[in-house]
């Protein structure tokens, strides 16, 4: 069974014979899937509550043409519900952005007063939340959209791309 110290070394080694620097930015595991998850999601049959990642869930039947994720006990979840519950989960995601506070690029100080269009210490403002990273997520509901087949979610995801 390998230690902590025996994964530490390999994994120093590993990066070695690859060129790159143990503490570098590029050493960091990032994750290649988008990743959606709806907590506590309960199965009308057996009660059972979950997270349910509709970007890895792998439970999935067909319904005819449409994909529909499916319980541990074999029933399959309310389409209806989780498309609302990924449109609740957009539109709030959409007003966190609407809504955010500007910051100084330079001090880092989060903007007190409207009418200032630099900070106090001469920095211009930014957002908080950058735009690419609400457009990869509006990007990642899009593809759920499409591939369960919700078209509501994908209505209104359509609004949003169009109007920022």
């Amino acid at each position: 069974m390998a230690t902590s110290s025996h994964i530490t070394l390999l994994r120093r080694n590993l990066l070695r014979l690859l060129g790159v620097g143990e503490f570098s930015a590029a050493a960091e595991w990032h994750d290649p899937c988008a990743t959606c998850v709806l907590s506590e999601v309960i199965c009308k049959v057996c009660n059972l509550c979950r997270d349910l990642d509709l970007c890895r869930e792998t439970n999935v039947n067909t319904d005819g043409d449409v994909p529909v994720c499916v319980c541990q006990c074999g029933a399959p979840y309310d389409s209806q519900e989780l498309e609302w519950r990924l449109t609740e989960a957009m539109n709030r995601r959409a007003m966190a952005y609407t809504l955010q506070d500007l910051i100084c690029a330079r001090c880092h100080q989060v903007k007190r007063d409207n009418l200032s269009t630099v900070c106090d210490c001469a920095g211009d403002f930014s957002l908080l939340m950058p735009v690419k990273e609400v457009l990869t997520q509006l990007e990642t509901f899009k593809s759920i959209a499409e591939y369960y087949k919700m078209p509501l979610l994908l209505e209104q995801i359509d609004f949003h791309l169009n109007n920022m």
